[in-house]
């Protein structure tokens, strides 16, 4: 995919997480300096809401509420549509260490990654599921086999779910859940295997109309689409003039096939180190929208 057609729409940000495209905007999480944006071709960058407690996995529930994932207190915030601060929807430490990113489904059930154990603390890694947040706000521990979860996305259907592993051992992957009636989740299966997870870290991930998930891998400065059945169909790289460090992604836009890119100026180190980061929103068109097509 050529470099010309990828534009620039926000930059000189601090180190964004979450993209998600939800009526008729780009929202994301701006971890640095702690606050929720939402994006419009029309308004520009405007600050949503303020999270002190560091934001970082963003969803919406049914009502239209914005379900944000608090990542230093450990807990799930809600802002109910037209408020102007959050308040408490849950903890989450009972059952996970350091919540991430999240998909939420039509219920209003939240999957939560969460890293499985304390990295900033030294700990060695250790498999860990995901944290499963009923709409009746009860809390629990499902899936398995996973190393460090990150990026978390569902089917368009709603029946399968997507995890990025960032630091699996040997190597990093693509794994996915089938979801059951009730959102249990099944046994974990692999899709793709990237590479050792010092050199092959991934991160965001989102899924297409054609269940195709766009995968971030960070040190690699790379966006790659993955079919179900691991093939790679498309690969975005980004030139490391001005940062090239990839976060997550999302599909929106009028179409529903402009791809938003978060991207950063940053290195694990950088990051680990109070977010020392720049970071900046790209643009670029694809052949396949997004699950919701121009209505999302």
């Amino acid at each position: 995919m050529p470099d010309a057609a990828r534009r620039t729409i926000v930059s000189d940000l601090g180190y964004l997480e979450a993209a998600r495209w939800h009526d008729g905007a780009l929202w994301f999480s701006e971890m640095k300096h702690r606050r929720v944006h939402r994006w419009t071709p029309e308004s520009g960058l405007e600050t949503v809401v303020d999270v002190p407690t560091r934001p970082s996995g963003l969803g919406f529930a049914p009502d239209g509420s914005l379900l944000v994932v608090s990542q230093e207190d450990q807990r799930l915030l809600r802002l109910a549509p037209g408020a102007t601060t959050t308040e408490d929807a849950g903890d989450l430490s009972t059952v996970g260490i350091h919540p991430n990113d999240m998909a939420v489904d039509a219920e209003g059930r939240a999957y939560i990654s969460h890293f499985g154990f304390d990295w900033f603390a030294g700990e060695e890694l250790r498999e860990t599921g995901l944290i499963v947040r009923e709409p009746d706000g009860r809390v629990a521990l499902q899936g398995g086999g996973l190393g460090f979860p990150n990026g978390v996305v569902l089917s368009p259907d709603g029946r399968r779910l997507y995890v990025s592993e960032s630091f699996s051992s040997p190597v990093t992957r693509l794994s996915v859940f089938d979801v059951g009636p009730d959102g249990a989740l099944g046994e974990r299966r692999t899709v793709r295997e990237f590479g050792p997870p010092d050199t092959h870290v991934v991160d965001g991930i989102c899924v297409d109309a054609q269940e195709g998930v766009w995968v971030s891998l960070c040190l690699q400065g790379e966006f790659r689409r993955v079919l179900p059945d691991g093939t790679v169909t498309d690969v975005i790289a980004i030139p490391p003039e001005g940062g090239d460090y990839v976060v997550d992604s999302v599909l929106g836009g009028p179409d529903g096939t402009t791809l938003f890119l978060l991207i950063a100026d940053a290195t694990v180190e950088r990051i680990n180190a109070g977010f020392q980061t720049t970071a900046r929103v790209d643009a670029v068109e694809v052949a396949v929208p997004g699950p919701g097509g121009a209505a999302a």
